[in-house]
């Protein structure tokens, strides 16, 4: 995995108390994401936030994304 740390626009799909991402558009262009395989909920910059490592189109190794609370940005951290 690579670490990239970019500000990404992510569609996300509510279910009762669950965010899960469906699709994240960056500067590598447009991911489609098929599953989420873990969430965890972490402090980062003193921030919380949920880290999502997910499985995605045409790639074997899984993008992590992470998602800040309080100011609702999304960011792919690793791909």
């Amino acid at each position: 995995m690579k670490m990239v740390r970019e500000i990404v626009d992510a569609i996300v799909l509510f279910e009762r108390e669950n965010v899960n991402p469906m699709f994240i558009t960056s500067s590598r262009g447009n991911i489609k994401i098929n599953k989420v395989v873990k969430v965890s909920k972490e402090r980062r910059n003193l921030r919380d936030c949920y880290i999502y490592l997910c499985v995605v189109d045409g790639r074997d190794d899984p993008v992590e994304l992470r998602w800040e609370i309080e100011s609702n940005r999304w960011y792919m951290e690793k791909i």
